[in-house]
C-alpha cells in the first residue's frame, strides 16, 4: 500500500521546518489555508484527550464484563494495557510535534508513505471513531434509563441514543468553542465528583469492619465456564481496560484548532494518559473490593450503581451515576469532534466520495459542519439498524478496539518505512522528540501491537469481530479500486490536492461527486 511512483518523490516528505514560525504558517507550508477556529488552549487540549479516553466511562461500561469473565483479578489486566498505550503515546507525541495536521491517522501515513497507505490507515481509524461514538450513544441511553428509574425497551433505548447523538452533533456543528467549553465542565465534574465519591467509598468500606473484600480476592479468579482456560478468560477480561485507554492520541486530530500545537499536544497527551491510568486503576481497585454481594452484578445492567448502593445507599448511587452520564456525554462529544476532523481531513485531500461537500467549512463558525452532520447521520443509521438486526449491531459496536489497533499497526509500519528512508522531519527545539530511540521503540511497538491485534482476532470472546471489520474495510478497497486510484494517478487527490486545487466558497449540488 506504500506509493512508490508519485509525481514528485519529495511530496512524501513534509516541508522543512522553520524555527519559530507560528502554527498558521506551518499549516500553509503543508499546503492548507487556516480555516478552522484555532481556539483550543492547554486546558481544553488536556480535556479533549482526557474525555476521549474517559476512564470513568470505561469503568462504568467494562466493569461487569471484566469481573464476570475473570473475577477480581481482572483489574490487573490494566497493567497489560498501560505499557501498550505508553508505547503508542510516545510514538504519537513524536509525530504530532512534527506533522500538526487534523486527521492524524490519515495525514501522518499519507505524508510519509503516500496517499494510498494514508487512505487505508485513515479509513480504519474513521471506523473506530464511528463505532466508538455509536457505542457511547447506546450506553448513555441505557444508563439514563437506570438513573430515571425507567423500564425501557430496546427500541426506546435506541431512540434515546439517536437523540443524544443528534445533540452532540448539533453542538459540534455549531462551534468548537461551545464543544470544548462543555467538555471542560464535564471533565471537571469527572475528576472532582467521580473521584471524590470513589475515595469516599474507600473510606467507608475500610472504616466499617467486614465491609470490604480481602485483598487476597484480587488474586483468586475463575473462568465463567469449565471449558475456557482461565488465562483466556483473563485475557478476554482485558478488553475493558484496553478500551478505556483507546484514544490517547485523539487530541492530535484537533491540531489545526490548537494554539501552539507542536508543543501543547504532546504534553497534553502524556498528562491525559497519566491521569486516566491513575483514575481508572483507583476505580477498578475500590469498586472491586467494595463488592459485598457478587451475585448482584450478574443480574445488574448498572453494576457500579449496584456497588455504590451497597456501600453508600441508593440516593448517592443515583447521583454518582447521573454524574457518570455527563462523563459519557462529553466522551461522546469528543468522539464526534475528533472523528469529524478526520473525515474533514480526508475530504480536503479529495479522498472521500462527495469530498467537495464534506470539506466545506462554515466561514463564520469555522467548523466543518457538513462532515459533522454526515458522521452524525451515519451513527444514527447504525443505531437504527439495531431494530433490524441486534446481532449485526453488536458486532459493529465490538470492532472499535480492533479498528484502532489496526490503525496503530499500519502507522507503526509506515513510520518504520519512513525512518528507513529518512523522511521523518527533524524536531523543532523545545518540542518532543524520540531521537535515536525512535526506531527501537517502533520495532518493540509493532511486535506488541501485532500481539494485541492477534488477541482481538483469535480469542474466542471476540469471535466474529474480524470478519465484520474485514467486510467494512473491503468497502475502502472497492472505493480505492473503482475511483480513488484513478484520482491519485491523475493528481486529483492526495496531499498535494488542497495546495493545487483551493476550495471554492460555494458548492452546487451538480458539482458534488
Amino acid at each position: 500500500m506504500v506509493d512508490s511512483a508519485l509525481p514528485e518523490e519529495a511530496s512524501l516528505t513534509p516541508p522543512p521546518r522553520v524555527v519559530g514560525e507560528d502554527e498558521d504558517a506551518r499549516l500553509a507550508e503543508f499546503g492548507y489555508k487556516q480555516k478552522l477556529d484555532r481556539s483550543v488552549g492547554k486546558i481544553a487540549s488536556f480535556a479533549i484527550g482526557f474525555s476521549t479516553i474517559s476512564a470513568t466511562t470505561a469503568v462504568f461500561t467494562g466493569f461487569s464484563a471484566g469481573y464476570l469473565n475473570a473475577g477480581a483479578p481482572f483489574i490487573w489486566t490494566l497493567f497489560l494495557a498501560i505499557p501498550v498505550f505508553l508505547l503508542w503515546t510516545l510514538i504519537a507525541a513524536d509525530v504530532a510535534a512534527k506533522i500538526p495536521l487534523a486527521g492524524y491517522a490519515y495525514q501522518w501515513t499519507s505524508r510519509l508513505n503516500g496517499p494510498t497507505f494514508g487512505w487505508f490507515t485513515g479509513f480504519c481509524a474513521l471506523i473506530g471513531w464511528i463505532s466508538g461514538m455509536t457505542s457511547l450513544g447506546y450506553i448513555f441511553a441505557g444508563y439514563l434509563g437506570s438513573v430515571m428509574g425507567w423500564t425501557i425497551t430496546q427500541q426506546q433505548q435506541i431512540l434515546i441514543a439517536v437523540g443524544v447523538v443528534i445533540v452532540c452533533v448539533a453542538i459540534n456543528a455549531y462551534r468548537v468553542r461551545l464543544a470544548t467549553f462543555i467538555n471542560n465542565i464535564g471533565v471537571g465534574l469527572e475528576i472532582v465528583v467521580t473521584v471524590g465519591v470513589t475515595l469516599a467509598i474507600a473510606v467507608v468500606m475500610f472504616a466499617v469492619p467486614g465491609n470490604v473484600q480481602p485483598f487476597s480476592s484480587l488474586f483468586v479468579g475463575k473462568s465463567p465456564d469449565q471449558t475456557t482456560p482461565y488465562i483466556l478468560a483473563w485475557l478476554a477480561a482485558s478488553l475493558g481496560p484496553f478500551f478505556g485507554l483507546v484514544g490517547v492520541e485523539a487530541v492530535a486530530d484537533v491540531a489545526e484548532e490548537t494554539k501552539n500545537a507542536r508543543k501543547v499536544i504532546p504534553r497534553t497527551m502524556f498528562y491525559a494518559f497519566a491521569v486516566s491510568c491513575i483514575i481508572e486503576f483507583l476505580m477498578y481497585l475500590v469498586y472491586t473490593l467494595a463488592i459485598k454481594d457478587p451475585s448482584v452484578l450478574a443480574n445488574s445492567s448498572a453494576p457500579i450503581e449496584a456497588i455504590i448502593t451497597q456501600q453508600l445507599g441508593p440516593i448517592i448511587a443515583r447521583v454518582v451515576v447521573a454524574i457518570a452520564l455527563t462523563n459519557i456525554l462529553v466522551c461522546l462529544l469528543s468522539n464526534v469532534l475528533v472523528g469529524t476532523r478526520l473525515l474533514y481531513s480526508l475530504s480536503r485531500d479529495n479522498m472521500m466520495p462527495f469530498s467537495r461537500a464534506l470539506r466545506h467549512v462554515a466561514p463564520k463558525r469555522k467548523t466543518p459542519s457538513t462532515a459533522v452532520i454526515t458522521l452524525g447521520v451515519v451513527s444514527v443509521l447504525l443505531l437504527m439498524s439495531a431494530l433490524i438486526s441486534q446481532q449485526a449491531f453488536n458486532y459493529f459496536l465490538g470492532i472499535a478496539t480492533l479498528a484502532f489497533f489496526t490503525t496503530y499497526v499500519l502507522q507503526t509500519i509506515g513510520l518504520l518505512i519512513a525512518a528507513a528512508h529518512g523522511r521523518i522531519p527533524e524536531a523543532e527545539p523545545g518540542t518532543f522528540d524520540l531521537g535515536r530511540g525512535r526506531v527501537p521503540i517502533l520495532i518493540i511497538s509493532l511486535v506488541v501491537f501485532l500481539a494485541v491485534e492477534a488477541a482481538l482476532i483469535f480469542l474466542p470472546a471476540f469471535a466474529g469481530n474480524a470478519y465484520v471489520f474485514g467486510g467494512i474495510v473491503s468497502i475502502a478497497l472497492v472505493w480505492w479500486l473503482v475511483s480513488l486510484r484513478k484520482r491519485l494517478k491523475d493528481g486529483q487527490a492526495g496531499s498535494r490536492y488542497a495546495f493545487e486545487h483551493p476550495d471554492e466558497e460555494t458548492v452546487s449540488i451538480t458539482e458534488l461527486r
